[in-house]
């Protein structure tokens, strides 16, 4: 098992969240005690490119009216590395352009922001005098250039502009690489320091000049010998005291600049990948907000060290800059797997067949509420946004029909944004009964007719498409066959498309009734208490749902038990 933090919650509060306002559910406070903190959320912040992920960091952020915002090329690194604490010490974001065409996305969030100046980094040569024509138009206030013949000057010129009456800190970093550099970003923004550049085996005169000026009691040399060498370290040693850190890799120096500048109770820590520049040079500005680190990734997890530093820094948020392309959905989840409540667990292989009523094996009292999207959608998005407020973990079984409606793309698009809490299954299309025929839902018009071999695997495959474009999030190996009707024939046509767990339940909340009332809901969830690893039927359509929920996690977590994914229970 990974290691989570250990929290106490003296109090459990069961909170309704109703698009913008959130109102606290009748239910009275108990005392629990909880697996990780469930304060703790994952956010991401992405566009479609870098520009619109820069432009989304500064609409998280930054407030209209904005002192200053600082534009920088978004096709190269080097002017930009030093941008972010400039911007930072100006009260401003980084915004990225084009050489020679201001993006839209860039465009508009200047125009929300009605910065009183804005700063353009770099020369003519990598922001054109047609952006800078373009960007006068975006303020009443001034646009200057900082720039110089190179990328070492135009860190100087950027240092001595921010930094006018010195510093006590300074970072240097090689301008050659860009990872380095970005590790150094937040911290140096949240320590009032600049960060220059230097060549791997000679000190550019620009920086030298600007260190000089600028004083410091010590300079931070981020990287090993082999991005800054030791001739460097020993003539910036001259100028202050040298203290160098860095890692066997990128991910590694980012994790020992964090460790060496910030401490625990961090209000938020962001994610970038180590593998391009331009979303962690973005955000570093917004680090005075966050007054945590950027810590790098690869795409798909968050490598030992980067998930041990998450777990020493508690932060309240992990923001994970880029979209899933970039840092992946195995990111999100390792960052709630360590700090969260639960997790949705990570997909599993296919592997051999089984038909799962019940997870043996948990190391402590787990449950899976489950629930079913079939032919009824009311309160269906006000059940997800109660599960996000609460830290509530499950497995969704959608049949495609429904989740492909209007009502339904809505729903799911609230579960794809957090794959770190849900995982979804297949429900097939049409919810027919898949051994007898009939059934059916909304309508049972796909379903009068003989279940052939072509047909049932159809509905599985087919509905499988649709869902994982609809959410992103794999689908295989769980079905749940509707009505829970299955045989040998049908659970071998699933196996042959990938679906070799076939999920059933050991309680059923028999929700989708209109008689059921909210009070047996919530008895036949708990009472008595379920064993560990039970797998609870219900429905995000069912007539009171939304209603026995609270009750049911509260009662459930007062007892001990985490609420959480088929997966997340099948890991122990």
């Amino acid at each position: 098992m990974n290691v989570r933090r250990l929290a106490t919650l003296a109090v459990l509060t069961v909170v309704w969240t109703l698009g913008a306002s959130t109102s606290t559910a009748a239910i009275s406070p108990q005392i629990v005690t909880a697996t990780g903190d469930p304060a703790f959320r994952v956010e991401r912040m992405a566009g479609p490119d870098r520009y619109a992920t820069a432009a989304a960091v500064s609409r998280q952020f930054f407030s209209p009216g904005a002192p200053v915002a600082v534009v920088s090329t978004g096709t190269d690194f080097p002017d930009g590395l030093a941008a972010g604490p400039a911007a930072a010490r100006w009260g401003g974001p980084v915004l990225l352009t084009q050489p020679t065409i201001l993006p839209a996305a860039t465009r508009s969030e200047l125009v929300r922001l009605r910065p009183a100046r804005i700063v353009v980094t770099g020369s003519s040569a990598v922001v054109s005098d047609t952006v800078m024509a373009d960007l006068r138009r975006l303020t009443t206030g001034t646009v200057t250039r900082i720039g110089g013949p190179d990328r070492y000057a135009t860190a100087a010129a950027l240092s001595a502009g921010s930094f006018p009456a010195g510093a006590s800190l300074a970072f240097v970093a090689t301008g050659l690489l860009f990872p380095d550099a970005l590790s150094a970003g937040a911290a140096a923004a949240v320590h009032q320091a600049p960060v220059l550049l230097t060549g791997s085996t000679a000190l550019p005169a620009a920086t030298r000049a600007e260190l000089v000026r600028l004083s410091p009691d010590r300079i931070i040399v981020l990287g090993s010998a082999g991005a800054v060498s030791h001739e460097v370290a020993a003539q910036l040693g001259q100028i202050a005291t040298v203290e160098r850190v860095g890692g066997t890799d990128r991910y590694a120096t980012a994790t020992m600049v964090s460790a060496r500048f910030f401490g625990v109770s961090r209000p938020g820590v962001m994610i970038a990948t180590g593998l391009n520049f331009p979303d962690a040079m973005a955000a570093s500005a917004a680090a005075t907000v966050t007054r945590g680190p950027i810590l790098l990734s690869p795409v798909n997890a968050l490598p030992s060290g980067v998930q041990n530093e998450v777990a020493r820094l508690t932060p309240q948020r992990a923001y994970l800059l880029g979209s899933a392309a970039v840092v992946g959905i195995g990111v999100a989840q390792d960052a709630q797997r360590v700090r969260g409540v639960c997790w949705s667990g990570r997909a599993t292989t296919p592997g051999t067949a089984q038909v799962i009523s019940q997870v043996s094996g948990t190391t402590t009292p787990k449950v899976a509420f489950t629930l079913d999207i079939g032919g009824r959608l009311t309160g269906a998005a006000q059940i997800v946004d109660f599960l996000v407020a609460n830290q509530v973990c499950t497995t969704f079984f959608p049949t495609s029909i429904m989740a492909a409606t209007t009502e339904g793309r809505a729903v799911m698009a609230k579960i794809a944004a957090h794959p770190e809490l849900f995982e979804v299954g297949n429900h097939t299309v049409s919810h027919c009964d898949l051994v007898a025929g009939g059934g059916g839902s909304p309508s049972a018009a796909a379903c009068n007719r003989t279940m052939t071999t072509t047909f049932v695997r159809s509905e599985i495959v087919n509905a499988e498409t649709t869902l994982r474009s609809l959410t992103g999030m794999p689908i295989r190996p769980y079905w749940r066959p509707p009505y829970g009707s299955h045989n040998a024939i049908v659970r071998s046509i699933a196996s042959g498309a990938g679906y070799t767990k076939t999920v059933m339940w050991n309680r059923d909340t028999i929700d989708w009734d209109p008689a059921t009332t909210t009070a047996q809901i919530v008895s036949r969830s708990t009472s008595p208490l379920p064993p560990s690893g039970s797998i609870i039927l219900a429905h995000l359509g069912g007539y009171r749902t939304r209603e026995a929920l609270p009750q049911v996690v509260t009662i459930l977590r007062n007892a001990g038990y985490t609420l959480t994914s088929i997966s997340d229970m099948r890991d122990g």
